[in-house]
């Protein structure tokens, strides 16, 4: 893979980037099997043991206003606790997401929500449990894509999450490096970072499983851009999520790690840990005073730079169930509940239809694939 195909992808990943940045504003768009430890439960950042407030969370029995999939309250709506799998471990980003938006979807959902964390295998675990329940409404799944992208491009699981059926997508992420609170002061860029590597002070660095994003991330910022970059880590050491990765910088068993910045946000709120730099080039709302590797001049890697928050049900899902979720996601996004939570964290909810959730796959599958990715992963394994 040359240098040059990482950066047209920058350009040729825009159809993706486009819908986020159209979407909240300016700000856009890969895991294996948890190779490593369990790095802790992660259990920062989640508000409660089961996913549910224990609210039936009900303004109207049917869930509907009568708009998309409902015909006035005669269309289908769920009968029961609905389970929301999130693939990834408490604490994580995808939790995160799920758990801030847990009362505003609940309240338009008509009935509670309970989340149900699975992770493993860079999200197939959850994923697959999702693909192979039934495709009445009661179960759905929230995702960190494109991070799902190279476990099954490596994996080839017995199914494929591009047949999942799209939902919605909520909002989205950005990946961000955070540093143990012992160099508060001492380390404030990125430059600072990679100084701290090359002095073989540090050697180790956080990440998730082989072929995630952030494993991408330092893959490209230590082979692909050894000469403008040249990140001199010695060590990836690996974990089944964001939550894990961030426990483990903040108990000093790393000094830094790669996570989303929803995801991190509880453990730097406890001033364990703190953000320096993102890599996604417009920045992050989260931490909105901290520069981006764009910021710095450091080689554009949008397209591994950010998450996009997508819903999903099992394949074969009915229209009228499709149109239905559709719709109460996007009222989700406009609750009130939901727009407090996000105004709190600076994580964006905006609301994009089931087609995006489904093409977001399709346009992540093929710029990997174009780019080649899978041979920078492979080429590389710990």
């Amino acid at each position: 893979m040359t240098e040059d195909t990482v950066d047209d992808m920058g350009e040729s990943s825009s159809n993706t980037r486009r819908r986020f940045l159209q979407a909240v504003g300016a700000t856009s768009a890969v895991s294996l099997a948890g190779c490593s430890g369990n790095g802790g439960d992660g259990g920062d950042g989640s508000d409660g043991s089961d996913g549910s407030d224990g609210s039936d969370g009900s303004d109207g029995s049917d869930g509907s206003d009568g708009s998309d999939g409902s015909d006035g309250g005669d269309g289908w709506s769920p009968d029961g606790t609905v389970r929301y799998i999130v693939p990834y471990d408490e604490g994580g980003g995808t939790d995160t997401y799920a758990r801030g938006i847990q009362e505003g979807f609940q309240e338009e959902l008509g009935e509670s929500l309970q989340i149900d964390n699975i992770p493993g295998a860079g999200g197939l675990n959850g994923l697959g449990e999702l693909y192979r329940a039934d495709p009445d409404g009661m179960t759905i799944a929230g995702n960190a894509g494109p991070l799902e992208v190279a476990p099954q491009l490596l994996n080839e699981p017995s199914f494929d999450i591009r047949d999942l059926t799209g939902l919605g997508v909520v909002g989205q992420s950005t990946w961000t490096l955070v540093v143990n609170e012992e160099y508060e002061g001492e380390v404030e860029t990125f430059d600072d970072v990679l100084a701290k590597y090359e002095s073989g002070e540090w050697e180790d660095i956080g990440v998730q499983s082989s072929g995630s994003s952030q494993d991408i991330i330092v893959l490209l910022y230590k082979y692909q851009y050894e000469d403008e970059v040249g990140w001199n880590w010695q060590n990836r050491v690996q974990y089944t999520g964001t939550g894990p990765v961030a426990q483990a910088v903040a108990s000093g068993e790393v000094p830094c790690g790669i996570g989303t910045d929803a995801g991190t946000q509880s453990v730097v709120n406890t001033g364990r840990i703190f953000p320096v730099t993102t890599f996604y080039g417009p920045g992050t709302e989260v931490y909105p005073d901290i520069d981006s590797v764009t910021d710095l001049g450091y080689p554009q890697i949008d397209f591994v730079g950010g998450v996009w928050r997508g819903m999903y049900g099992p394949p074969e899902m009915d229209q009228e169930i499709v149109d239905f979720y559709a719709d109460v996601l996007e009222r989700t996004t406009e609750n009130e509940a939901t727009q407090a939570w996000s105004d709190e964290t600076g994580n964006p909810v905006v609301f994009e239809g089931p087609e995006a959730a489904e093409q977001n796959f399709e346009d992540a599958f093929s710029q990997y694939e174009e780019l080649e990715i899978l041979d920078l992963v492979n080429e590389n394994q710990p």
